[in-house]
């Protein structure tokens, strides 16, 4: 795409991406920092704060100067000074709750690996590296020459160290690329959301995708073709996994006046001892076929490596990062919770295995009642019982099922599986059954000691296995 083009596209979409965002959004000049990683206020108001009082108490003490009151001229700049600072609503400075910023001292082996990649592609190293709270990595200029590189703390805890080396490459190779205001522009355009004409929207579509691949390719260049591939893989699977686990484990709480204090460390075992990248990694693959430019090009940009990942990876067996402080971790817990705990009062932080049963029993219910109602919809039968959805998936009608669970990430292989799971737990549930292990909920313990996977339940009766005895009269009630 030529630089006449995307100067056109840019104009007419959307023309403020021609001002760089640093200017924007207020992060130059850059002001001193005492501790973290400071937000200030946008630049203009900065500048309109700080220059009217200035101006208003130069020009008073002049005038007050010029007619002979010299001895009560600095009383009238500190008077005007006092009075502008008492009526203009200053903005200063606040912590970021977003950003944590690693420090040389605390992260030595990070930095110095952000050093030898930086150097290896000939690069300007970033001015600063900070953790995030989401499961992605970027870089973001701060200004003319100073830039910022933040990693997730999820990728942090989460890629190999080989793996983490390619994605600071990426991230190096494509802030290089965005020096030019052509590509800056493009990507900014392309981040903005999607446009009226398809045309149009393809057409930005291929040259971002062209833009990423030559930044795998540069990663390519600190790491072999695979890992880069794998880390492509690891990297959608972590973000899809942290997404999950808000959605399943953590996002309902805060309107039961509860808050999980250990929401990362709940989310690592999931990770490390549940193995979730993997069972989310059939439905990942099913979305980002279906549109591969609203998840990153991650499968294209494996299939332009040559290179296909054997399987889902395992989990990352020497992170960078174990975890961070305690007190950092509750914080990005709150960021990343902030949205579902507006306008609700938390009155108990207290750990997942702390958690009351009805908590997670709610969540079942309501995935209850949608599949029965989907049932409902798709069988004609205005009471619909388990029996009549064992029918609808057993004759491989369970895509057919309307409702929004399967519309986003999900741990089941298929469509109707991930029906019958809610149905299957709640009535076991029902006659006594109970949880086995707060973060695994398909495992169920029985009043006589039985365990059952509700999933590998689901599965068999998908096949035509006859439901248990256990189940038959609720297949009939």
């Amino acid at each position: 795409m030529t630089r006449r083009r995307v100067a056109w596209l840019v104009l007419a979409h959307r023309p403020r991406a021609f001002i760089p965002g640093w200017l924007r959004d207020g992060r130059w000049p850059p002001l001193p920092a005492l501790r973290g990683v400071w937000h200030w206020s946008l630049l203009p108001g900065w500048l309109n704060n700080a220059a009217l009082p200035v101006a208003a108490g130069v020009v008073a003490g002049a005038v007050a100067w010029s007619h002979g009151y010299r001895e009560q001229a600095p009383m009238v700049i500190a008077g005007i000074v006092m009075v502008a600072v008492r009526v203009i609503p200053f903005a200063w400075p606040r912590r970021a709750r977003h950003r944590h910023l690693a420090r040389r001292a605390d992260y030595p082996e990070l930095h110095a690996m952000v050093d030898e990649v930086a150097g290896t592609l000939g690069v300007r190293r970033p001015s600063r590296v900070c953790f995030v709270p989401i499961a992605e990595s970027g870089a973001t200029p701060l200004g003319p020459r100073r830039t910022e590189l933040w990693i997730g703390l999820p990728y942090a805890m989460g890629f190999d160290r080989a793996e983490l080396r390619g994605v600071i490459a990426f991230e190096l190779a494509l802030l290089e690329a965005c020096r030019r205001w052509p590509v800056r522009a493009l990507i900014e355009l392309w981040a903005s959301g999607p446009k009226k004409k398809d045309a149009v929207r393809t057409e930005i579509a291929a040259a971002v995708r062209a833009l990423l691949v030559q930044a795998d390719e540069e990663s390519c260049r600190v790491s072999d073709r695979r890992t880069v591939a794998t880390t492509l893989l690891r990297g959608a699977l972590l973000g899809h996994s942290l997404g999950w686990f808000l959605g399943r484990y953590a996002a309902d709480l805060p309107s039961y006046g509860l808050f999980a204090v250990d929401l990362y460390q709940g989310w690592r075992w999931k990770v490390y001892e549940d193995d979730l990248p993997a069972r989310l990694m059939p439905r990942c693959l099913e979305l980002y076929a279906a549109d591969p430019a609203d998840h990153g090009f991650v499968t294209d940009r494996i299939a332009a490596l040559g290179v296909t990942p054997e399987g889902p990876p395992r989990p990352a067996e020497n992170p960078i990062v174990g975890a961070l402080h305690p007190a950092v971790e509750d914080r990005f817990a709150r960021r990343l919770l902030s949205h579902y705990t507006a306008g609700r009062t938390v009155h108990w932080y207290v750990n997942f295995a702390e958690m009351p049963f009805s908590v997670w029993d709610a969540y079942i219910e309501q995935d209850y009642d949608s599949v029965l109602r989907a049932t409902a919809r798709l069988s004609g039968r205005p009471d619909p019982v388990l029996a009549d959805l064992v029918e609808i998936v057993v004759a491989g009608r369970g895509a057919r099922l309307e409702w929004e669970h399967r519309q986003g990430s999900c741990t089941h292989l298929s469509a109707g599986v991930c029906a019958l799971f809610p149905v299957l737990h709640r009535t076991l549930r029902l006659k006594g059954y109970t949880y086995v292990n707060a973060l695994r909920h398909r495992e169920l313990a029985g009043p006589d000691g039985d365990v059952v996977d509700v999933v590998r339940l689901a599965r068999a009766i998908e096949r035509g296995d006859r439901l248990p005895e256990i189940l038959e009269p609720a297949a009939t009630s």
